[in-house]
């Protein structure tokens, strides 16, 4: 009997095309998307601060979102604050702060910002006020702080530095062109944040301010 070879890679042809297309169809069904999470189409991502360790979580808006809402101290600093009492304040108050260092080491200057309450500023993103959003870029009203500097001095073994307060309510624009508001009064505690330098580094240690 003869074969006609047209027919027959024509039906191979066709079985090789119809394989394909199941193949096709079947892993288009099974694929997911893994930038939609949530099912809304948008995307998060986490990454990771290299200050602390601590993730930090982007949401689809780009809003940065610290992952622990308790004050954060950098562990295993070489030195240390005492901070006068920060509870009850009104505007205006002085919060006292003295820095000090761990036998054997050194402390070289601390800075002090007025943030948002319910936030964690593990690093130095987050003490940056157009940066991350969450601490003052100026004072809440005339005569208080929002940002204090102190330089140590040799032998670098001790800085004293006063923080005087302030009560209201602040507005601005942070570098991703974002809206930001912070208050801070009876109604919204707020933080006192220290970034603290020693050798070789620096921390952070946040105390709560609440106002009467």
């Amino acid at each position: 009997m003869k074969i006609n070879r047209r027919l027959v890679i024509s039906s191979a042809l066709g079985i090789v095309a119809l394989i394909i297309l199941i193949v096709v169809l079947v892993s288009g069904g099974d694929s997911s998307s893994s930038s939609d999470p949530g099912g809304n189409g948008s995307s998060v991502t986490t990454v990771t601060t290299t200050t602390s360790g601590s993730e930090t979580t982007v949401d689809p808006n780009g809003e940065a979102a610290a992952s622990n809402a308790k004050p954060f101290t950098t562990p295993n600093m070489p030195v240390t604050a005492d901070v006068s009492s920060t509870e009850g304040l009104s505007n205006g108050s002085v919060v006292n702060v003295q820095g000090v260092p761990k036998p054997g080491s050194s402390l070289f200057g601390m800075e002090a910002r007025l943030c948002r309450g319910g936030v964690a500023i593990t690093n130095d993103i987050d003490f940056r006020p157009t940066m991350g959003g969450y601490c003052l870029i100026s004072p809440l009203s005339p005569g208080t702080d929002s940002h204090v500097t102190e330089a140590g001095a040799p032998p670098y073994l001790s800085v004293d530095l006063s923080f005087k307060v302030g009560t209201g309510t602040s507005t601005f624009l942070t570098q991703a062109n974002m809206n930001t508001t912070i208050t801070c009064d009876r109604d919204n505690p707020c933080q006192l944040v220290l970034k603290l330098q020693y050798p070789n580094g620096f921390g952070f240690q946040s105390v709560p301010v609440t106002f009467n």
